[in-house]
């Protein structure tokens, strides 16, 4: 006799989220998958997939439409103050590991996130409800064989699940409730010559604006300052800022939370920066493109090994693995997933006397799995962090000479990984991939009458009029 499906809740409709519901689908599990916002938040700046993330773009089965949607980047490029271009490093197409500053893969965070809510589109057993949240979390002893996770959401609605998993991002409500209110903080910020800030937002577009990725190093003696520029479509050009260092009224602007002091503070530390900066800062100012205006300090989220879970509760992505900026998040944020349903998956079928004992031994097995690769680099600094944040101009000159004499060698191909990571194999779990027709089970074709509630089915039917496709 089959195991019954597992019950579970998935919070957080990001990229995680959406990927892990996927291949939950695989096992038939019954699965709801809920956002805080009113809809599906298809919004961000550019995100890309390398080195393991294409080898797992390509199990998921979207390489097509990732590339039907894919960024027309031809490159990257750095620049002088004086929009001189120093070294340029062209986007490999060869859909291997060996990746450049751009990827084959590069696309809009909202398309990658619609891509990955319509795999479970059309599963019947895949309830995807927005506008929703949770207010607390218990759980039973982890001795029950059958204990579960009690959740009560914020509308008064209780319902109990086999397994809850956080994929809400850096600053994880999951994860406070999961570890407890004595926890200690595990964000923290980057420190020595990586600490700072990355901000973005849009302005309307000049036909001159370039195609390529381009990155232009300020000179300063107080701070380092990175200007760039990433054009996605005709009408929008995005400027990303890289500062590192400590600026007060930036960090009092980031605290209180409001967008005028947030650009006030962007534009003050930018203006008469060089380059086209007096442009973007005006825009930054004073159009409403820029109203997109997101940052966020460089920060690392450091959890003790063994705490990517506790029980029945889980975390992936960024919940559990932080590190800004890296290159890598959306790479992990698909593979994490994958590990988690595929080690649940190899347990399952084996403990129905315990499916509650497969689900606990499964989240630890998968943060064992993963856990070495995905935070080889945490807390790590290297000499080239030096090189690639100078402060001064002759700092700037020696970084644009080494760039082009890299650029020439072509050393940018298989950016950013080291060893560990580049060495690293995906498992291959059976249960997962042998039989695709299951992605969309039909024998989990509606959710048992115990598990319909009226008040979550009011949300869902209510926040789905604003899904757009």
């Amino acid at each position: 006799m089959a195991a019954a499906p597992l019950k579970v809740l998935v919070i957080g409709g990001g990229i995680a989220g959406p990927a892990l519901a996927y291949w939950l689908s695989r096992i038939n599990a019954n699965i709801t998958l809920i956002e805080r916002s009113p809809h599906i938040r298809a919004s961000g700046q550019q995100v890309d997939l390398r080195a393991q993330g294409v080898h797992m773009m390509k199990k998921m089965g979207i390489e097509d439409a990732i590339q039907a949607a894919a960024v027309p980047e031809t490159g990257t490029q750095l620049i002088d103050i004086n929009g001189r271009t120093k070294a340029f490093f062209p986007a490999v197409q060869n859909g291997t590991m060996k990746q450049s500053f751009t990827s084959e893969y590069e696309i809009m965070r909202g398309d990658l996130v619609n891509i990955l809510y319509s795999l479970t589109q059309n599963c019947e057993n895949v309830n995807h409800l927005f506008y929703t949240t949770v207010d607390s979390i218990t759980q039973d002893d982890e001795s029950d064989p059958y204990g579960k996770v009690h959740v009560n959401f914020q509308h008064g609605c209780q319902e109990d699940f086999d397994l809850v998993v956080g994929a809400e991002g850096t600053g994880s409500k999951t994860r406070r409730m999961m570890m407890g209110p004595d926890a200690p903080e595990p964000r923290k910020r980057v420190e020595g010559p990586g600490k700072g800030y990355i901000g973005y937002f849009s302005i309307p577009s000049k036909p001159e604006d370039s195609d390529r990725g381009t990155f232009c190093h300020l000179p300063g003696t107080r701070l380092s300052r990175i200007i760039a520029t990433r054009k996605d479509c005709p009408e929008l050009t995005r400027i990303y800022m890289l500062m590192y260092g400590t600026d007060d009224a930036l960090e009092e602007a980031y605290k209180s939370g409001d967008l005028a002091r947030l650009k006030k503070a962007w534009a003050d530390i930018y203006q008469d920066g060089g380059w086209q900066c007096d442009r973007f800062m005006e825009a930054l100012r004073h159009a409403p493109e820029a109203d997109d205006l997101y940052c966020t300090p460089l920060e690392e989220v450091h959890l003790p090994k063994g705490s990517w879970s506790k029980g029945r509760v889980v975390l992936v992505g960024d919940s559990a693995h932080t590190k800004t900026p890296e290159g890598f998040g959306t790479t992990w944020g698909l593979i994490g997933p994958y590990i988690l349903a595929g080690e649940i998956a190899a347990l399952y079928e084996t403990a129905r006397w315990s499916p509650s004992a497969a689900v606990i031994q499964g989240a630890k097995n998968y943060e064992e799995t993963f856990r070495p690769v995905v935070t080889a680099r945490h807390g790590s600094r290297s000499w080239i962090e030096y090189v690639t944040l100078p402060t001064s101009r002759l700092g700037t000159r020696l970084l644009h000479t080494f760039a082009g004499v890299a650029a020439h060698l072509r050393f940018d191909q298989g950016c950013g990984l080291d060893r560990r990571t580049s060495r690293w194999k995906l498992p291959h779990y059976p249960e997962l991939e042998d039989e695709l027709e299951k992605v969309c089970s039909t024998a989990a074709s509606s959710f048992p009458d115990s598990y319909y509630y009226p008040e979550l089915e009011k949300f869902r039917s209510e926040s789905t009029s604003n899904w757009t496709w």
